[in-house]
């Protein structure tokens, strides 16, 4: 592996910039103080004999949340995922790691499942509490098994169940749910170490089990590294001047935004909000020449770090796509499009993926953006203009304790965070990760930048506000493309409080504009709801 390319104090800012890129591009995966491999991290399969004999230990059922034990839908981490191995061995891990607790394995795929098992745990009389690990996302199981007010510990997994998990986790804590503890991280030794609460019921009680756990979480998340980021805060437009800059601004939403929230969005922002049917994009699609379209995908082919199971023909739609959007965007006097891809696309509504088609209009300074998410939307919308050009993308956020990090995932990323002066960052073009289908994109973020991430909730006139710095990039198969992982800073604990207020989507910048985001919201008469 070659090294990264050296930085100087009289190097151009492009050189700079580029050497930045090209540390998140070769060194940021191999550096054993900044990334560690999850898969890796799994347990490999138990010896035989290394799990003690149970006589006497504390019973407590092991709860696995997972549709199938070999993934059929299209979702985290991927369609065909074989949870099998993974579900025997983390049962053998912790059954041979936590020598006074008998871990009893079972499947949850929904809330009936779940009373089942909880029944039948009643019936026997010996279960002491519940540690359910969150294998997919929004498998509805968590409720019946909290009831039973029994000793709890609910970890995720990462790329796998973590969306479910923040909300769910977040509804908890609200809550203050008696006797629960909680665990998200990459390192399943994490997971061991705090499951080795429940050895405290044996002779202690459920808060002894909550101490304990909660006391191994906490102690084994680092304080903040204390490096230094490559730029200081940056100098925002005033509020003033942000709102005259968006004013009129129009997103186009595929296939469709209540009319409530778009009143309310010209309201607080002065942006508009149309609706576009897939009809209509299918159509422009359909006028675009594969000649046209061609040139696109050869600079693709040209430009990409890697190009992995995705067809010529695949690549060609997706560019037909991008050419469509912009078209559309032009005749309607729009600057962003928003875009239901994921019904779309497994519905057979619309012609091609357009990840790669949101990243061009994002290099250019569009936005185009997944899952027809205004409200993020409108978020890319006014940040780019506060910070004078930078930015942001769309995220699905996992939370890793065992760094301090926030892992901010999608299938498509814009390659110019920096800006669209700046230079672009390596890419790589992949299937869509949840369905194995189309192209979408992985994009490499520099290296040790500060970071903004930002949510509206427009309806309760809130605004979430984390602040972090970038420090790698994974390249996990499992979950989204596209994997910033950051450095959070600040109150770590609050990473886990506010998903159930303002749902999964992040929406993440590279800089330093806390300040500017708390003088909008201020303007505007939006609360901050500080996340770190």
């Amino acid at each position: 592996m070659r090294k990264a390319t050296s930085t100087c104090a009289g190097c151009a800012r492009r050189d700079f910039i580029h050497s930045l890129f090209a540390a998140a591009a070769m060194g940021g995966f191999a550096a054993k103080a900044e990334f560690k491999d999850f898969l890796a991290a799994l347990p490999a399969p138990t010896p035989a004999g290394a799990i003690p004999d149970k006589t006497g230990a504390v019973k407590v059922r092991l709860v696995f949340a997972a549709f199938d034990e070999v993934q059929k839908r299209k979702t985290w981490p991927h369609i065909g995922f074989d949870f099998r191995p993974v579900m025997k061995n983390v049962t053998d891990a912790l059954n041979a790691a936590v020598k006074g607790v008998a871990f009893v394995p079972g499947m949850a795929s929904d809330i009936p499942t779940a009373k089942k098992i909880v029944a039948e745990d009643n019936a026997a009389g010996d279960v002491k509490g519940y540690l359910v690990i969150q294998l997919n996302n929004w498998v509805s199981c968590i409720s019946p098994i909290a009831r039973t007010f029994k000793p709890l510990l609910f970890c995720s997994f990462p790329y796998s169940g973590i969306g479910g998990w923040d909300v769910d986790n977040s509804t908890l804590i609200e809550r203050k749910w008696p006797k629960y503890a909680f665990m998200s991280s990459l390192d399943f030794n994490d997971t061991i170490g705090a499951a080795r609460a429940f050895e405290k019921l044996k002779d202690g009680t459920a808060d002894d089990f909550v101490k304990a756990a909660t006391d191994y979480r906490l102690s084994h998340t680092p304080p903040e590294s204390g490096v230094k980021p490559v730029e200081g805060p940056l100098d925002c437009l005033t509020p003033e001047e942000t709102l005259a800059a968006v004013k009129g601004k129009k997103i186009l939403s595929v296939e469709g935004c209540p009319a409530k929230f778009k009143a309310q969005i010209l309201k607080d922002f002065g942006i508009v909000v149309e609706d576009l049917k897939f009809a209509e994009l299918n159509a422009a699609w359909e006028k675009i020449p594969d000649a046209v379209a061609q040139p696109k995908v050869d600079e693709w082919k040209r430009t990409a770090r890697k190009i992995g199971g995705v067809t010529d023909a695949t690549l060609l739609g997706c560019a037909k796509m991008f050419f469509a959007m912009k078209q559309v965007l032009k005749d309607r006097g729009a600057v962003s499009i928003t875009i239901n891809c994921l019904g779309g696309c497994y519905n057979g509504k619309l012609k091609a993926y357009p990840c790669l088609g949101f990243m061009e209009l994002q290099d250019v300074g569009l936005f185009g953006t997944c899952e027809n998410d205004v409200r993020s939307t409108v978020v890319m919308i006014v940040f780019n203009a506060m910070t004078k050009g930078r930015m942001g993308y769309i995220s699905d956020p996992a939370i890793d304790s065992s760094r301090r990090a926030m892992l901010f995932a999608h299938c498509v990323s814009t390659r110019k965070l920096l800006g669209v002066e700046s230079e672009a960052s390596p890419f790589e073009i992949e299937t869509h990760c949840a369905d194995r289908e189309g192209a979408s994109v992985r994009a490499l973020a520099p290296r040790n930048y500060p970071v903004t991430s930002v949510q509206f909730d427009i309806g309760k006139r809130l605004v979430a506000l984390q602040t972090g710095r970038s420090f790698s990039n994974d390249p996990d198969d499992r979950g989204c493309r596209t994997k910033m992982v950051v450095e959070v800073t600040g109150d770590f604990e609050k990473a886990y409080r506010y998903w159930n207020k303002f749902g999964w989507h992040r929406v993440t910048f590279l800089g330093d504009f806390k300040k500017g985001v708390e003088a909008f919201a201020k303007k505007i008469g939006y609360k901050v709801v500080y996340e770190s």
